[in-house]
Order: C-alpha cells, then sequence, then structure tokens
C-alpha cells in the first residue's frame, strides 16, 4: 500500500507497490511527474473531485486511494501481467534472435542446440497464438489467455527462467490520468531486459512497450 502526500509543492510517495515479476517499487521510486495544478486537469480527478474547491491534500487522497486500486487490480490479475511481460521479453529476442546464451547465468549448457540461433526455429506458430492473445489485449480477467509462461518455458529449456525473474530491478513506476507505467531491468548487466517500459491502461492493456 501506499500514501500520497504534498511535500514542497509536488506529490510525493511513500510506501510499496507490488508490480509482480517488473518488481515491488518503493517511495522515491513510485513517481507522479505531474504538478498538482496539472492533475486537477485530470479527468479522473475533475470526475471525482470538485477541482475548483479542493484542496492539494484532497487530490492527494484521491491519489492514495487510486494508486491502492491499481495495485490490487494488478495483484487480482498478476499471472496475467506477468504472462504478457514475458511474451513482450521474448518477442524481442526472436526478433534480433538475440544471443542470450553469450550471458553467463542465462542458459543451461547441456540443452543447448549444436546451432544455437537455431533454438529459435519452429516455434512461429506457438508465438502467434501468445501475441494474439496478449497484445492490445485486457488482462483485467475479461478474456481467457493461455498460460504464457508453460509455453515459453517449453520452447526454451535452456533460457534461465528463474535466474532471470530473480534478477529483475525495479527502476521506477508511475501514476498517470488512467494509466500506469513501469520500469524494470535485469541484473545480468540489462542483458535481456534493459529500462523495460510498458503502460497500462485501466484494462491492463500493455501498449507502450520499449525495450533496450
Amino acid at each position: 500500500m501506499v500514501t500520497v502526500t504534498i511535500e514542497n509543492g509536488k506529490f510525493s510517495v511513500h510506501g510499496s507497490f507490488d508490480f509482480g515479476y517488473m518488481g515491488i517499487y518503493h517511495d522515491e521510486k513510485i513517481l507522479i511527474l505531474r504538478t498538482p495544478a496539472e492533475v486537477r486537469k485530470w479527468e479522473s480527478v475533475s470526475a471525482a473531485l470538485d477541482t475548483k474547491i479542493c484542496s492539494d491534500d484532497d487530490i492527494a487522497a484521491f491519489l492514495t486511494a487510486q494508486l491502492n486500486t491499481w495495485e490490487e487490480k494488478v495483484r487480482k490479475n498478476q499471472k496475467r501481467i506477468n504472462d504478457n511481460f514475458l511474451v513482450r521479453i521474448f518477442e524481442d529476442l526472436e526478433a534480433c534472435a538475440y544471443p542470450f546464451w553469450e550471458t553467463e547465468g542465462l542458459y543451461v549448457s547441456e540443452l543447448m542446440p549444436e546451432d544455437p540461433e537455431s533454438l529459435y526455429d519452429g516455434h512461429e506458430d506457438e508465438m502467434s497464438v501468445l501475441e494474439e492473445a496478449f497484445n492490445s489485449s485486457p488482462n483485467d480477467g475479461s478474456i481467457e489467455k493461455p498460460d504464457a509462461e508453460a509455453a515459453l518455458r517449453r520452447m526454451y529449456p535452456m533460457f534461465r527462467f528463474d535466474a532471470f525473474l530473480a534478477s529483475l530491478k525495479p527502476d521506477c513506476m508511475s501514476l498517470s490520468d488512467g494509466r500506469i507505467t513501469f520500469q524494470c531491468t535485469d541484473g545480468f548487466g540489462a542483458a535481456v531486459a534493459c529500462c523495460a517500459y510498458d503502460a497500462l491502461d485501466s484494462d491492463l492493456v500493455f501498449n507502450d512497450w520499449h525495450n533496450f
């Protein structure tokens, strides 16, 4: 849970926000980048408060409730959100046949094929199913989705998923009008996730992916 306060005319966030595989974000890593005057213009704020008479503290209290509601929603749908993150990561790896096997600790050597680059071959149909299920698609439980992590682990048994996921470090996250963002980096020298960023809307759709 978090609490939003006004400090020196700016919003500050205290507490923690669990974003699943992308990390637990604490205090100064949870950002509200707009001024109180700018936040008053948000549709979500003006729909809930009389922005002509409410105080900045009233807005901070509203943002507190909003962030905690976001976290509850993310926690409730964490499996789908984690899966969507992994689909994004492996879309990137496949797109450039990224040689993750050149990074010590990210692969199981005895499970590598003789030609490492061939490990990306033959997964087109399965990846298409995952991409169709997760790209520009709600993760709020309104749509049934396949188990993407299980599928990816089956496709890429040589990739050390557990080591990769355990290494992820939260960079920062933010709240804006109607969406939240995350940014995280892996602990393997940013070999696979380098400032990996996305923005989620109210339906928990990933809609602004950046990596590297």
